[in-house]
Parts: structure tokens; sequence; C-alpha cells
């Protein structure tokens, strides 16, 4: 359990306001100024600057909001693992983007299956965001992840760098030429949600060309890869998505991807999980047995 004074912190620290810390600890606002007091004279270092709208953290606030994080997120872990090793058993608990969720990781999944037939698996496939808030929360051992992600806060092994491509329909007129980015912007656009590590990575590499998905004739977002996928088919617009996704496709003609001749990205897929966890060796086993899994 996070000592109560640490606990205070990172919620005045999410809300940014004494009172509303206060409220949602059920405490006084003077009982959370004399918390943080404490804290800063115990560590010897002035923690908050200002008060309400002027409300900021110093450096050293910003350092101990870190530590704080992940003391509280493996905290979170202990009992669990604690259970794991009462009851003698070795469950697998991670996450995956979509991305990775259905396309890198059933293959390995099938192959884990084989060797080991009792084996317990819960896997939750989610966007990066949510992804990374369930590490904090404790509630998965790791996460593979394609987006961008704060390597300061996390442990992280890359599993395998991929290509990302543009995909449009057979019989769209720019499946056949050799074509720039910027001549793609009268097409409609289909993307994922906000958060997604597919979009993340897309914007950013339009942001490196001074571009953005504004540019584009209309903007269509789905949370659904297969419904994006159906609707290029159908030419009602053009994706950009990981190669590693539509392989299948792009060999049984049911779509195809665009040759740019200005785009070439590549992005690694990544092992995420917390530092200093309790449980680190058998989270780096799962990472080389992933890894060795998805060469075989």
């Amino acid at each position: 359990m996070l000592d109560n004074r640490l606990q205070t912190f990172l919620t005045l620290c999410e809300t940014c306001n004494y009172t509303k810390t206060a409220q949602k600890l059920n405490m006084t606002q003077p009982a959370v100024s004399q918390q943080i007091q404490f804290l800063e004279n115990h560590y010897q270092v002035v923690l908050i600057s200002g008060k309400g709208k002027n409300f900021s953290l110093t450096d050293e606030g910003r350092a101990l909001q870190e530590y704080a994080r992940t003391l509280s997120a493996n905290s979170e872990r202990i009992l669990p693992l604690l259970h794991r090793i009462r009851d003698h058993a070795k469950p697998l608990i991670f996450g995956a983007t979509l991305t990775i969720g259905e396309y890198t990781v059933p293959p390995i999944l099938n192959r884990l299956f084989r060797e080991d037939p009792k084996i317990n698996i819960s896997m939750f496939v989610e966007n990066t965001q949510i992804l990374q808030k369930m590490l904090w929360d404790g509630k998965i051992d790791f996460a593979l992840l394609e987006g961008h992600f704060n390597h300061s806060q996390f442990e992280y092994r890359e599993i395998s760098n991929e290509t990302f491509v543009g995909v449009c329909s057979p019989d769209n007129r720019i499946a056949a030429t050799a074509t720039h980015l910027e001549e793609l912007l009268d097409h409609n656009l289909i993307l994922r949600e906000p958060g997604s590590g597919t979009r993340d990575i897309f914007e950013n590499a339009l942001y490196n060309k001074n571009l953005s998905i504004d540019d584009f004739s209309r903007k269509i977002e789905i949370g659904n890869m297969n419904a994006i996928k159906k609707l290029c088919h159908q030419n009602v617009g053009i994706t950009f998505m990981y190669r590693e996704a539509i392989k299948k496709e792009v060999s049984q003609g049911y779509l195809k991807e665009i040759p740019l001749q200005n785009f070439k990205v590549d992005h690694p897929f990544n092992f995420v999980y917390l530092k200093n966890c309790p449980d680190k060796t058998q989270i780096e086993y799962w990472f080389h047995r992933i890894s060795d899994l998805r060469n075989t």
C-alpha cells in the first residue's frame, strides 16, 4: 500500500487543486496542505509552486510524482502476485494495441497453447493510451504497443520494426502509378480514433512533412480495422496502416499498397512494462518467449 501522504500528493498532481483533492479524498483542505508540507519538510525540497490557477509542480515535484506513480502501480501488483505464488499459478495477463493484438499475437498464442494447453491467458486489446493507464493501475503485466509512449516512465524492449504503408482499393487510380503523399490530399482519409497507435504514427509522419489529417478532403474515423479495410476495398477512401495488418488482403488482391515515392515510415512494436516492477524476471522471461515464438 502506498503511503497516504504520497497518495494525497499524486491526487493533487492529478487535480491541480487543493479543494478538489480534499473532496476526492474526503479530507479537509488544511489536511491536504499539511500532508504536502510534511513531504516537503521530509524531503527538504519545494514540491509545488503557487496555488489555484497558478498551480505548478517544481522540478523536484515532477520527479517525486514519477517515483510515486511507479510505487503506486507496483504496490497494486503485489497482492495478485502473492496470490499467484500461493496458488502456484503462472497466468499470462497482458495488453496489446489493435494491430498487434489482431495480427501479430494470435500465431504466438497458438504456439503457446500447443506447448502448454493448461496455461491461463488474458489479453486486453485497447489503444495505446488505455494500455498505459492499465499498466499504471496494475491491471496488466506488460503491454505490446505500436504507438508512441513516454520512454522515461516505462521499461521497454523492441519486438520488431514494422513498415507503415498507404492502402487503397485495387480499383483506385492511385494503385497503379507511383505518387507523392501531397497528391493524396483530395482523397477521403479513413483512420482510427484518437489515442490509437496507428493514428499516432500517421499523424507524426504527416507532421514531419508539414501536413496534418485536416489537409485531406474528408476524414472518416472508425475504431474497427476490418471495417476500415472493407471501406477501402469498396473505394470509399484510402488509409494508412502497418504492412503486417494488410499482408493477407494484399496477397489476395483485396487491397493494394499505394506506391508512394516520398513516404518511408518504419516504427517499432515494443514490449512495455513498469520500471522497478516486483516480478521483472518473470516479465522479461515473457519478452524472450514472445520474441522467440514470433521468429519461429
